[in-house]
Formats: structure tokens, sequence, C-alpha cells
């Protein structure tokens, strides 16, 4: 495995943790994945050949799912065996299910999660805006209507 020597390393705990919590997602995800082999046999079986496709459809989303959790606690599991791996590490924070594609940075190149204004923050910005755009001087209301009327003088 290539290694690289500026990641950061994780002590024994978070590697057991990670060791444990892929062996469970890879475990729960397992009978998801076997859910076709279950049904779809007895549904062809049956003789109905609308009813075996009706439930071969039903199965594939559990086929997918579980395959996707199995994949999570597979790239979690590798990740805690092999930290330094470029590999592992990539697949950990970019390309798993449970991650974002997405990096905001600042200038100093760390992780700014809150880059975006909170709703609170929203909320002064269009107050703020609001009280701008109605802040101005009244005209002077006269009662008479004709005072109103302009008129073109050629």
């Amino acid at each position: 495995m290539e290694e690289d020597s500026t990641v950061p390393e994780f002590d024994g705990g978070e590697r057991l943790g990670a060791i444990i919590m892929g062996i469970f997602l890879m475990s729960f995800g397992m009978p998801f994945t076997l859910v076709i082999t279950w049904i779809v046999p007895e549904a062809i079986s049956s003789g109905s050949l609308l009813f075996g496709a009706f439930m071969t459809c039903f199965t594939l989303p559990f086929l997918l799912a579980g395959l996707a959790v199995q994949y999570a606690g597979f790239t979690a599991f590798r990740f805690a065996l092999f930290p330094k791996s470029k590999k592992a590490r990539e697949a950990f924070e970019n390309g798993t299910i449970f991650s974002s594609n997405k990096k905001t940075t600042v200038a100093g190149g760390s992780a700014n999660y809150y880059a975006s204004a909170s709703p609170a923050e929203k909320r002064d910005h269009t107050h703020k805006k609001h009280e701008n755009m109605t802040q101005y001087d009244q005209e002077k209301q006269s009662s008479n209507f004709w005072d109103s009327v302009e008129v073109d003088t050629p």
C-alpha cells in the first residue's frame, strides 16, 4: 500500500471502532442483499410470469440498498486496517455514500463547515434590506387634488 506521511494518525480506539462499524454494516447489509435469492425463486416457481417479473423488480431496490450498505462497511473496514493508504483515504473522504464530495475551504486551507449563512443571519440580512428599502423621505402631502396633477407646459 502507498503511504502518505502528512495524514494524521488514528489511535487504536478509533481504528477498532471503525473495524466494528465496518463489520456491523457488512452484516447489516447482507440480508438485504440476499432478499433476491429468497423471494425470486418462489415467485418464479409460482407459474405466473407477471408475478415473477413483479417480484424480481420488487427485490431490486433491496439488493441495491444492501450492496450500498455493504460497500460503506467495507470502506470503513479498509480505512481502519490501512489508515495511511491513499486509496482508502480517498474512498473514505470523497467517494463513500455517507460523505459529501464537496470540499469547502478558506484561505488557510482548513475546512469551513459554516460557509453559508445561518437562518438567523439570513433573516437579519433580509430585515436590514427591508429597512433600507422602506426608509425614504416622505413627500409633503396636500389635501388638494390639483396639487398632485402634473401639467405639461410647451
